[in-house]
């Protein structure tokens, strides 16, 4: 009698194996005499002829063949399975694998392989779980981040509507507490900040106190604005100064371009104040000799 509460202890000497495929025996082939060839033959109930689903039990210790036990709870005492076939079989799948009984595996005994996939039925198959499973899970995100926003509308809606209970609460509690109420200016806008008294400027004080404005330094540092430079032995015109308003006047095929800034020129600026130019007459009309 098979005990339902018993499990696979092979170290014990306890075998149960419940095979959910065929299960085949070896037995030799009667039609060789001279070779010895095998035949896997399947397990099958007597009873019902199930051959599926089969529960195999040996114990060394007490009963010397495999008892089997069929789904419909059919129990029956198989001898052709051959019993050091079936524990050689069960220490291969399980525990240390006896490599002499190799050839048992080879031969076909024991639990038939699983069939080959096929990809024909199998690839559509697995798609369409796989769809089914991101579909649900692209759903699943559609209606949280709905019910995200509809959850911060209906709380900004109630906070909206229960405001003025809120307010007549809090008016409440203060009367009660003695808390004298404050009237919010209306013009007042909230967080804005007073933005106290105006700094005057620099200037301003400077003019308060009677000091003198500061005085601004020339715009050239080479020439100090006087458009050239003037040394022993040396009278140029400042480029620094001078250089963009002589590019322009080049361009402009030696005339000053309309709005120009130049500086004049020391001859210039002489002859308009009324100095004579040099190489020019002199006040007493006396014309500057070559030996001159």
């Amino acid at each position: 009698m098979i005990d339902p509460s018993r499990t696979h202890d092979p170290d014990a000497g306890y075998y149960r194996i419940t095979a959910e495929r065929r299960f085949n025996y070896l037995q030799l082939d009667p039609d060789h005499t001279i070779r010895v060839v095998w035949q896997a033959l399947p397990v099958t109930c007597p009873m019902c002829g199930a051959d599926t689903g089969l529960t195999l039990v040996l114990e060394r210790s007490a009963q010397p063949v495999v008892e089997v036990l069929c789904p419909a709870r059919h129990e029956w005492s198989e001898h052709l399975i051959d019993p050091a076939h079936f524990t050689a079989w069960a220490d291969m799948r399980w525990t240390t694998p006896n490599w002499d009984m190799y050839w048992i595996l080879e031969a076909g005994f024991g639990e038939e392989p699983p069939p080959p996939i096929d990809l024909v039925e199998e690839v559509p198959k697995a798609a369409r779980i796989v769809t089914k499973i991101l579909v649900r899970e692209a759903k699943k995100r559609v209606r949280r981040q709905v019910r995200r926003r509809v959850r911060k509308v209906k709380k900004k809606a109630l906070n909206v509507a229960y405001s003025p209970v809120a307010a007549l609460i809090r008016t409440a509690w203060a009367m009660q507490a003695g808390i004298p109420q404050e009237t919010p200016d209306p013009a007042e806008k909230k967080g804005k900040q007073d933005p106290g008294p105006k700094i005057p400027s620099v200037a301003k004080y400077r003019a308060a106190y009677g000091m003198p404005a500061p005085v601004k330094g020339p715009a050239c540092l080479v020439c100090e604005d006087k458009g050239r430079i003037v040394a022993p032995g040396l009278d140029i015109t400042c480029t620094e100064c001078e250089g963009p308003a002589s590019a322009a006047r080049a361009r402009a095929g030696g005339r000053t371009p309309a709005g120009s800034k130049a500086r004049p020129r020391r001859e210039e600026a002489a002859a308009g104040a009324g100095a004579p130019a040099a190489g020019g007459p002199r006040p007493g009309g006396d014309v500057p000799s070559a030996d001159a």
